[in-house]
């Protein structure tokens, strides 16, 4: 909704757009109106909009740490057939640097697997899904990410005052 307006290819529809969305954001706290956003391509963003009275804060969500991971696949597994010999520990460790999205699809993917095997899903099944497939997110460009966070934050992303995010059982 507000991309950058400088830079070439800029359409100048959009920024006539973008101004007029900055002009409703200004101090729209004073009249009671939360505003948040979200994106995954923070460099897009118009650098307007970061300024004090639009969006104020800014939290970067890392990928799931291995608890995260590790319950993911439990919850993600509940409910299917799953084999004796699944090791929760060794799954959340093998996708380290992998995003939620892609323990879904790597459980989903596991399950076609063992579904034309006509089988449980095992860990050897689920393993070859993890070797068989890329994290949708490449390495580098979540170091990108956290960087930014850095130089945004002061280095710790709002951690120091922020509860952790994830799952619980």
């Amino acid at each position: 909704l507000l991309p950058n307006r400088e830079g070439a290819g800029v359409n100048p529809g959009a920024a006539s757009e973008v101004n007029e969305f900055l002009a409703q954001m200004s101090n729209c706290s004073e009249a009671g109106v939360f505003i948040m956003g979200a994106t995954n391509r923070p460099k897009l963003i118009d650098p307007a909009v970061l300024r004090t009275g639009r969006l104020d804060k800014k939290i970067y969500v890392s990928p799931p740490d291995f608890e995260a991971r590790k319950a993911m696949f439990i919850l993600h597994l509940s409910k299917r057939p799953v084999g004796d010999d699944v090791d929760f520990d060794e799954l959340a460790h093998m996708t380290e640097k992998r995003v939620s999205s892609d323990i879904k699809f790597l459980v989903d993917e596991a399950s076609r697997k063992a579904l034309r095997a006509d089988s449980k899903i095992t860990q050897a099944v689920l393993k070859s899904a993890i070797q068989e497939s890329k994290p949708s997110v490449d390495v580098s460009e979540i170091d990108r990410y956290e960087a930014m966070r850095n130089s945004m934050n002061d280095g710790d992303g709002g951690a120091a005052t922020r509860s952790s995010i994830g799952f619980q059982f």
